[in-house]
């Protein structure tokens, strides 16, 4: 683990034991942020942490169990398994390789697998790797550091990676409590050791693990209170488990704190270690030796090795009974054993030289590590034994930790470093070293506050960290350096004493992040921050709040606080049930829930007797991840007032409108009847009195006549004008082709008579009332036939779409409209020229503007006198239609 090509794994560790390794492996792998696995001799998964869950986008149970071509390409299995075979043979090997992770999802992401073979006596056990992203690992080459550094949700990340793999050890009981001692997480080997099933164990006091005496003497509160006082607590002593047995224990409590510094509970490590006591009471006598051996597996053979006693432990683990052995030779009952040089040799070497000799070693035929301790006399060997599988598993596992710190150590996102108590440099890694323009060995020996990374005013700090590191504390820190170059970069990180046994510290480990980037972009977060502030404050004519998963408030501003009994500064921080009255509260509380679940809602409710509009919006991250929700509430009271001003004016009209349409209708059917009578007596003098009528009687009743038809034809357009609203059915789809060629039959002769020359082009169907539309183009194409100037008239029909709606325009070369009546004309019973000239009621446009109103459109002309007009109409296309 040192940077050292001829480092060894004695240089790093020293005389540590067990425990301390561990200690010191969980200390780093606390800040990794890889993707972690472990795989068995078959390829399947029985250990993966929570980054590769979160890479891959399986579940952990998808994965465990589950052969490693789930997430690999075959091509890619192969050649990973043809490297490994290439090595298994090399004790603390690493294969790495490029390959494509394929997701849950179906996608495939570039990866670098780092991967070691797990060897036991040279066998192989299956292999453990560890998953970076390739796009990283590039970044990395270009030394652009200060970039890559993850902010604190990556270290919890990490955490939650190192939970992962100590979950699957089975000889530590590992296991967290909360603030009060409550256990809240239980892992393998806490349910081994102890017993309990995690859903039986989980809220229960830890003191129940505490012998009856323990408990009376307030022990377990006092191990809580010492590790909160020093940093931890290390305790030795008699431990119950579920079914009343005990088992002799040593414990490490570890409190754990928040990034700032709060108390959040205890991580406690516990270890059976009942045999390493019974063999420390053997070495207290002969008697207690004796007793000891007795306890094993006992059996004695004569000097022709014939079993000749056999206890009930060495029946037990020879699967075999004591009559099945008694005067039975034990090459006869296990004919295996003679090919097994270790046993041959030990047995007749002690019956030879009469000198005690031992053998460990896996005996596959009884499937158990046997340490086996022969003590020979004239007449035979007497043979104790026991199965020390288990102890040989802690020292694979405790081989396999080694090698992972190894791999942590490497890591070139983490700055570690490894000191004597006092602060002298024993080792650091590579990506420490790349930060100083110094090598290795220029720094090992030396006091880690005067190595090249602290400059003058850092070093009297440093030396307080550490000397405060040494007394057992964990010490956080974080700090503004520089490079050699004079670029300057912030590290976050901690001291963490390394402790044995005892409690002594006997190491210091360093670790750290490179947090450039991220204390850049807080920065940035917090400008952007104040810069919402500024705008959320003046907020005008309403109020703004920003509120997080547990609706607590962060932000609350506007100046619509004027109007309502709140203040915004004693708002911020409190809940939103602290801050609104139980009928706001129910009308707003469900749209904030939505918020935070990411849909957008909006809420109109009365408060402090104006009327509000909220809309509730979820804000996200770069991922999509709704992290909190914002409302913005406006004061619509003034416009709610006016919008029903509005209606009531809205429904005065109407029923005004409906009284006119009423009146015209009656009008105009009261007037038909004296208009029929006048016209008919007309006639009648006309006919009987003609020939006593001189030319100007002629002329008189020619008048009255034609005025009697033209009041009836103004009766008529004013009664059609009136009906339009009431009188046109639905709208629907109708052909304007058809419609134009129906209106070309009906002015078929007026077109004969003029010698028109009308162009139409291709037309669309739209949404309309097909008899109306008939009226419309009826007049337009009258109308254009009828105002020219003595030429035949020349009309085109066109068509342009404008997204939801169809453009129609009708274009002529006739006398045209001066600018100042262009607005006239539409207007009723408005004409622009005498009857002497053209004809009509003035009616007809007036008309069909509002049969174009009636269809959601708008009619409009374009005209110049002397050259022509063009009137266009606008009309709702069909949905369906493509053209």
């Amino acid at each position: 683990m040192s940077t050292r090509a001829d480092a060894d794994d004695e240089a790093f560790w020293g005389d540590a034991d067990d425990d301390v390794a561990l200690h010191r492996y969980r200390t780093l792998v606390n800040a990794i942020d890889d993707g972690l696995y472990q795989l068995d001799a078959d390829g399947h998964f029985v250990a993966v942490n929570d980054v590769l869950v979160e890479t891959t986008g399986y579940t952990r149970d998808d994965l465990l169990g589950e052969h490693v071509s789930l997430v690999l390409a075959d091509a890619d299995v192969r050649r990973m398994e043809r490297e490994l075979e290439g090595i298994e043979a090399i004790d603390d090997a690493v294969v790495t390789v490029d390959l494509d992770v394929r997701t849950a999802d179906g996608e495939t992401l570039p990866c670098e697998l780092r991967v070691t073979p797990l060897l036991t006596d040279g066998e192989f056990r299956g292999s453990i790797g560890i998953v970076r992203g390739c796009a990283e690992r590039n970044r990395q080459q270009d030394h652009d550091i200060s970039d890559q550094k993850e902010s604190a949700a990556d270290l919890r990340e990490s955490e939650d990676a190192f939970r992962s793999l100590v979950d699957a050890v089975e000889e530590y009981a590992i296991f967290r409590l909360d603030a009060a001692g409550n256990v809240i997480s239980w892992n393998k080997g806490a349910c081994k050791i102890k017993g309990y099933d995690r859903e039986e164990i989980l809220g229960d006091h830890f003191s129940t693990f505490y012998t009856e005496a323990d408990r009376a003497a307030a022990v377990p509160e006092r191990n809580l209170e010492r590790a909160l006082n020093d940093g931890s607590a290390e305790d030795e002593g008699w431990r119950v488990r579920k079914d009343g047995t005990r088992f002799w224990a040593t414990v490490t409590i570890t409190p754990i704190r928040d990034d700032d510094g709060s108390h959040q509970g205890y991580l406690k490590v516990t270890r059976d270690m009942t045999d390493r006591r019974e063999r420390e009471q053997e070495l207290e006598g002969e008697l207690q030796r004796i007793l000891g051996r007795i306890s094993d597996a006992f059996y004695a053979v004569d000097d022709e090795f014939r079993f000749t006693h056999v206890n009930d432990r060495a029946a037990e683990l020879l699967q075999r009974s004591e009559s099945e052995l008694l005067g039975k030779q034990l090459w006869e009952v296990f004919p295996d054993l003679p090919e097994i040089d270790p046993v041959w040799d030990a047995f007749h070497t002690a019956l030879e030289t009469q000198e005690p000799t031992s053998y460990e070693l896996y005996y596959d035929t009884l499937d158990f590590w046997v340490e086996s301790n022969l003590y020979p006399s004239e007449t035979g060997i007497s043979v104790y034994f026991r199965d020390v599988t288990e102890r040989r598993e802690r020292e694979r596992e405790l081989e396999r930790t080694e090698r992972r710190f190894e791999a942590i150590f490497e890591d070139p996102n983490i700055f570690v470093g490894l000191l004597e108590p006092d602060g002298t440099v024993i080792d650091i890694n590579g990506t420490a070293m790349g930060y100083v323009d110094a090598a290795l060995e220029d720094v090992i020996g030396d006091h880690f506050c005067e190595t090249p990374w602290w400059d003058e005013s850092g070093r009297a700090v440093v030396r307080e960290w550490t000397d405060r590191a040494a007394a057992g504390e964990y010490v956080n820190f974080e700090i503004d350096l520089a490079r050699p170059t004079g670029v300057g970069y912030t590290l976050d990180g901690v001291f963490r004493p390394v402790t044995n046994e005892a409690g002594d510290v006997v190491s210091i480990v360093v670790s750290a992040r490179d947090i450039t980037a991220r204390k850049k972009r807080e920065r940035e977060l917090e400008e952007s921050e104040q810069r919402y502030r500024t705008l959320a404050e003046h907020f005008p004519n309403g109020v703004v709040t920003l509120f997080d998963h547990d609706l607590e408030y962060t932000l609350v501003a506007g100046q619509g606080f004027d109007k309502i009994p709140v203040d915004p500064a004693e708002a911020e921080g409190e809940h939103f049930d602290d801050v609104w009255p139980t009928e706001a509260n129910r009308s707003l509380k469900p749209a904030l829930q939505a918020a935070l679940e990411g849909e957008e809602r909006s809420v109109e409710l009365e408060y402090a007797g104006r009327e509000w509009i909220v809309y509730t919006v979820p804000i996200t991250d770069s991922r999509g991840d709704v992290f909190a929700g914002v409302t913005m509430a406006h004061d619509i009271t003034e416009r709610k007032q006016y919008q029903r001003q509005l209606e009531e004016t809205i429904e005065r009209l109407e029923a005004s409108n409906k009284r006119l349409e009423q009146f015209a209708y009656a009008a105009s059917h009261d007037l038909q009847e004296p208009l029929r009578m006048i016209s008919s007596y007309l006639q009648l003098i006309e006919s009987r009195y003609a020939a006593d009528l001189d030319a100007d009687g002629e002329e008189f009743i020619d008048y009255a006549v034609d005025g009697a038809e033209r009041m009836r034809d103004m009766i008529e357009g004013l009664l059609a004008y009136s009906r339009v609203e009431t009188q046109g059915t639905p709208l629907e789809p109708v052909d304007l082709e058809s419609i134009l060629e129906s209106v070309l039959a009906d002015l078929q002769l007026r077109i004969e008579e003029t010698n028109a020359d009308i162009e139409i082009a291709d037309l669309p169907r739209v949404e309309g009332d097909a008899r109306q539309l008939r009226q419309v183009f009826q007049n337009l194409l009258s109308n254009a036939i009828e105002y020219t100037d003595g030429e035949p008239p020349r009309i085109a029909v066109d068509a342009d779409r404008r997204g939801s709606e169809w453009l129609i325009s009708v274009r002529d070369e006739g006398i045209g409209i001066a600018p100042g009546d262009q607005d006239r004309v539409f207007e009723v019973f408005q004409r622009l020229h005498s009857r002497e000239n053209y004809s009509g009621t003035g009616i007809g446009l007036a008309l069909s503007q509002r049969i174009i109103e009636r269809h959601g459109g708008e009619i409009r002309v374009d005209s110049e006198p002397g050259v022509g007009s063009t009137f266009s109409l606008t009309l709702p296309a069909v949905e369906s239609d493509s053209r």
